[in-house]
């Protein structure tokens, strides 16, 4: 499997196999061959070996990923491509995006990448406090990006959906 973590503020590119019979992990981590081995302790506790090399590790997940302490120093562990797509900042210039106004759960996603959307639109519905709130487009123009699905938990500055205006004159339609 092919994963992309970011660990606090560097990514790494990951391409682990299934363990083997001896528990051992074939890993290749940013295009150099590894031998992984993790074993559970207790609970948040593992021993992780890499290349032979042992530590112990605590670890604890969290809504922003997961913490682990290796040798007393904290790192935060993320999925990169999650990361990337939900912490979107917006670019200069209008707005491409959509955020909840509260935190809340999605229960519907009404649009998907590539769609042509018309301003007022909606595209995502979520539920906060027993309120479902459509989430409508700014303006209209092309999905970019849809960085949720239902179920996720999401807050506010999540992006959510991502909205490429056609030209300047679709914003304000």
């Amino acid at each position: 499997m092919d994963y992309k973590l970011r660990i606090q503020d560097a990514v790494y590119h990951v391409d682990a196999a299934a363990p083997d019979s001896t528990g051992s992990i074939r890993t290749v981590l940013d295009g150099k061959e590894r031998s992984l081995s993790v074993c559970s302790v207790l609970n948040n506790r593992v021993n992780f070996g890499i290349d032979g090399r042992v530590a112990n590790i605590f670890a604890v997940k969290t809504d922003e990923g997961t913490w682990v302490w290796v040798d007393g120093r904290a790192r935060l562990v993320q999925d990169a491509d999650k990361v990337d797509r939900r912490k979107a900042r917006a670019r200069s210039g209008v707005p491409s995006d959509v955020t909840p106004p509260t935190p809340a759960a999605v229960v519907r996603v009404l649009v998907e990448s590539g769609q042509k959307v018309a301003k007022g639109q909606g595209l995502v519905v979520v539920s906060a406090m027993k309120m479902e709130i459509t989430l409508s487009a700014p303006y209209s123009g092309m999905v970019r990006a849809v960085n949720t699905a239902v179920g996720d938990q999401v807050k506010p500055g999540d992006i959510l959906v991502e909205i490429e205006a056609h030209e300047q004159g679709d914003q304000n339609e």
